[in-house]
């Protein structure tokens, strides 16, 4: 069981991670690189945030008819590959595109998550298991603001792409390498 929930924390915290360290400065980011407004940035919340939303469902669908392993892993190495884009992304239109990418990025790993962990509690403890997986990834996401503040402050906005990226994918790898003993 100890193994077990080495393995649920650690999967939530990087998956928060994964997604936690862009938030807080994101908006920094898009107004200091871009000619846009912070309505442009509300704008491009919203596309994340829809995307996500309609995809979920889709995606919760394909982890019931497939691996959920794989959806996960797709998800997130759609996610490590748009959080790289950012660095490269040299107008609006191309942050749109990524928000739209990374909503469906989101959207596939987040119903795959769950089922993993659900699997991983066994019947009786679901409840106590999905308390720790979500306050592991509530904490994660608390952190995350004062991480990336402070990379960002010491290394500059790529550095925050490059770590949400490595994020993801050690999220992917832990899953690999758990997969075949949980």
């Amino acid at each position: 069981m100890r193994r077990r929930l080495t393995l649920i924390v650690t999967l939530s915290f990087l998956s928060s991670l994964g997604a936690g360290l862009l938030g807080p400065v994101y908006p920094l980011f898009v107004l200091n690189r871009f000619s846009v407004s912070v309505v442009d940035v509300g704008f491009l919340l919203t596309v994340f945030g829809f995307s996500s939303a309609l995809f979920k469902v889709i995606a919760g669908k394909m982890v019931d008819a497939y691996d959920k392993e794989k959806i996960f892993l797709s998800g997130v190495i759609l996610g490590a590959a748009c959080s790289l884009a950012y660095i490269f992304a040299s107008d609006v239109i191309q942050l749109y595109l990524l928000e739209f990418l990374s909503g469906v990025s989101y959207a596939l790993e987040d119903p795959a998550r769950l089922v993993i962990i659900s699997e991983m509690g066994g019947r009786k403890r679901k409840g106590l298991i999905f308390g720790i997986s979500e306050s592991a990834y509530e904490l994660a996401g608390s952190f995350a603001a004062l991480i990336a503040a402070l990379i960002v402050s010491n290394f500059g906005f790529e550095s925050i792409f490059i770590a949400c990226s490595g994020c993801q994918i050690m999220s992917g790898l832990v899953i690999l390498g758990s997969s075949k003993k949980i």
